[in-house]
């Protein structure tokens, strides 16, 4: 993992940045693979396709489903646990 020092102008500081117009004026921002987006939908070919299909299993991802639940859970998760100062940072 790399973390960008204050003066980096990519330090995620940008208050226009969507990752820090939250509650908090801060957030995180995840790089995923695209091994791990195309499991959690069962269409992975266009945005409409993700739209419809975030969480579907299919023949191409039959476990869609467990992937995008764990994901979207863990992410909520770690957004309660900071909006009640329960996190470490």
């Amino acid at each position: 993992m790399v973390f960008a020092g204050a003066t980096d102008p990519v330090n995620g500081d940008d208050p226009a940045n969507i990752v820090n117009r939250t509650r908090t004026g801060a957030g995180a921002q995840m790089e995923l693979s695209t091994a791990l987006r195309r499991a959690m939908f069962g269409d992975f070919s266009g945005a409409a396709e993700r739209r419809t299909t975030a969480g579907v299993p299919s023949a191409d991802s039959p476990y869609a489903d467990h992937f995008w639940n764990g994901f979207v859970g863990a992410v909520r998760e770690a957004i309660r646990n900071h909006e009640l100062g329960l996190d470490s940072l």
